[in-house]
């Protein structure tokens, strides 16, 4: 396949799309990312790329230039339009014509935007990635312009986006259980260190004070790791648990 780009600035796109995103970065970062790549595709007017959420409503969305983001936006507030159809099909379309009655037939109120700004044709690209459809990449242009080579390109920086995007998944769940654990952790020693003062100020097993404690916050409504912070933080006269007079 004879790629629109040098082989190394091609290696470079690939990677700056599968890239671990940097402190700050999210996914918007690489839908811009992804489009400025695609709108160097000879024969390409403009490139949008979108998101969806799991339940396929439209998310975070980008575009090469202010014209792609403005289409982007016509269709999520249309609800019709070729990305929303490669969204919930997974299947790209190549080259359609909006100026045959198809075009005006399956998308009438887009596709009249989409020739007002001057584009003949639309080919649409899914971001898959595990059977997981995360968008769509969306290149408008002249009907018969793309040559197959620049279609397959633009095929693999949508790939390599997917697998960006689904990189970005798995980082955020690992952050998430890791801050869960954390967490977790966290509330383990404040319960210790809660039971520890406890069975020392009034004369019980640690066993016992945990029991207390467990009672108390039922009673009461409140996290065991709650009631261990206020306990810790309050003097010994003072409390859910004072120190018996002596």
């Amino acid at each position: 396949m004879a790629l629109p780009v040098h082989e190394h600035q091609a290696a470079e796109a690939l990677l700056a799309l599968t890239a671990t995103p940097h402190r700050g970065e999210d996914e918007g970062d690489l839908l811009l990312r992804l489009a400025c790549h695609a709108a160097h595709v000879p024969g390409v007017g403009a490139v949008g790329s979108s998101l969806t959420d799991g339940s396929g409503r439209p998310g975070q969305l980008a575009g090469s230039n202010d014209v792609a983001v403005q289409l982007e936006r016509d269709q999520q507030e249309l609800q019709e339009g070729p990305c929303l159809d490669t969204v919930r099909s997974g299947r790209p379309l190549t080259d359609v014509p909006l100026v045959h009655a198809h075009g005006h037939i399956r998308w009438p109120r887009f596709t009249r935007r989409a020739l007002d700004a001057g584009f003949s044709a639309v080919t649409t690209l899914p971001l898959a990635c595990q059977d997981r459809v995360f968008g769509a990449l969306v290149l408008y242009h002249q009907h018969g312009v793309l040559h197959p080579d620049d279609v397959r390109w633009s095929r693999l920086l949508a790939d390599a986006a997917a697998v960006g995007l689904a990189h970005r998944g798995v980082l955020r769940e690992a952050r998430c259980r890791s801050e869960q654990l954390q967490s977790a952790l966290n509330s383990r020693v404040v319960i210790e260190q809660a039971k520890g003062m406890l069975a020392e100020r009034l004369g019980c097993t640690v066993a016992d004070a945990f029991d207390l404690l467990r009672q108390h916050a039922r009673t009461h409504r409140v996290r065991i790791a709650d009631l261990s912070i206020e306990i810790i933080n309050n003097p010994a006269t003072a409390g859910p648990f004072p120190r018996p007079p002596r």
